[in-house]
C-alpha cells in the first residue's frame, strides 16, 4: 500500500507576491527614501568627480562644496547676498499670487472675462522669461535696481496659481452654495462661506508650487542684470566668469536649499489652515 502523498501548498500568485511586496514599502517612513535619494546622487556626484572631469575639474568633489557650508566668511557672504534675493523673491511671490487669486476671483463672479483671463494667464507662462527679463530689467533702469526681480518673480508664479485658485472656486459643493442662497445668502456669502474654503486645498498645492518658481525667477532677472551687487544671481555670474566650480555648486546648493524652505514653509501654513487635507485620523469624540 503506498504511503500517502502531502500536497505541497500551490505557491503565492505572482500578483500577490507584489502586492506584499508594495505594502511593505509602503510602511516605510518618506524620509527613508529621501535620504537614500541623496546618499544615490551623492555617490554618482563623487564617482563622476574624480573619474569623467577629474581634469577638467568642470564637477567638484563632494568634499570640496561640502567645505564652504563650513567657512565663515563664505557664510557671511551667502547671506548678505540671498537676503537681497530672497527679498525680490519673497515680494513677488506677493504681488503674483494676489494678482492670480483676484483673477480668479473676477472669473467666477464675472464669467464673461474668463477668454480674457486665460489669454492673461497664458501669455504670462508662454513668454520665455529669458527673453523678456532684459527688457524689464531696462525699463526698471537704476531707480528700481530690484524692480526686475520683482516683476520675474511674481510672472513665475502667476498662471500656476491662478490655474489652482480658479479650479479650486469651482470645486465647491453646488449643494452648500444653494444652500447659502436659499437661507438668503448673496454671491459674496457664498463665495466666503463655501468657495473659498474648498478652494484653500487646491490653492495651497499651487501656491507651494509657486515659492520655488518666484525664487527661481528672482534668481534669473539677477543673472541677467538686475538686484544690484550684493545678490546670488551676481554671486553666480562671479563665480563663473572665474571658473570656480566648486563655488558655482555651492551656491547651486544653497539656492536648491532655499527652494526646499520656501516649499517646505508654504506646506506647514497649508497644514496648519487646512489640517482636514492632511490625511490624519480624528479619533472619536475628539479625543
Amino acid at each position: 500500500m503506498a504511503a500517502p502523498t502531502i500536497a505541497a501548498a500551490p505557491a503565492a500568485a505572482p500578483e500577490e507576491q507584489a502586492r506584499r511586496r508594495f505594502a511593505a514599502l509602503r510602511g516605510i517612513p518618506p524620509w527613508v527614501g529621501g535620504l537614500i535619494g541623496i546618499v544615490v546622487i551623492v555617490v554618482v556626484w563623487w564617482i563622476a568627480s574624480v573619474t569623467l572631469y577629474q581634469g577638467s575639474g568642470a564637477i567638484p568633489t563632494p568634499p570640496s562644496v561640502v567645505a564652504k557650508f563650513f567657512d565663515a566668511a563664505q557664510w557671511r557672504a551667502t547671506l548678505n547676498n540671498a537676503s537681497g534675493t530672497v527679498g525680490s523673491a519673497a515680494l513677488g511671490y506677493l504681488w503674483g499670487n494676489v494678482g492670480a487669486i483676484v483673477l480668479a476671483i473676477l472669473v467666477l463672479l464675472i464669467p464673461v472675462l474668463e477668454p480674457l483671463a486665460n489669454q492673461i494667464a497664458v501669455v504670462t507662462y508662454c513668454i520665455p522669461l529669458v527673453a523678456v527679463g532684459p527688457v524689464i530689467v531696462i525699463v526698471s533702469g537704476r531707480d528700481a535696481p530690484s524692480g526686475a526681480s520683482v516683476v520675474l518673480a511674481a510672472l513665475s508664479c502667476f498662471f500656476t496659481t491662478a490655474v489652482g485658485a480658479l479650479l479650486g472656486l469651482r470645486a465647491a459643493p453646488r449643494t452648500s452654495i444653494d444652500l447659502v442662497k436659499a437661507y438668503g445668502g448673496g454671491t459674496w456669502m457664498a463665495l466666503r462661506k463655501v468657495q473659498l474654503i474648498s478652494a484653500l486645498p487646491a490653492l495651497f498645492a499651487a501656491l507651494k508650487i509657486a515659492a520655488p518658481a518666484a525664487f527661481l525667477g528672482a534668481i534669473l532677472a539677477e543673472y541677467l542684470g538686475s538686484g544690484g551687487d550684493s545678490t546670488l544671481g551676481r554671486a553666480i555670474i562671479a563665480a563663473q566668469t572665474q571658473s570656480n566650480a566648486p563655488q558655482l555648486w555651492y551656491l547651486a546648493l544653497v539656492s536648491g536649499i532655499i527652494s526646499g524652505v520656501g516649499f517646505l514653509v508654504v506646506s506647514v501654513v497649508a497644514r496648519l489652515v487646512t489640517p482636514w487635507t492632511s490625511g490624519a485620523d480624528v479619533p472619536a469624540g475628539g479625543r
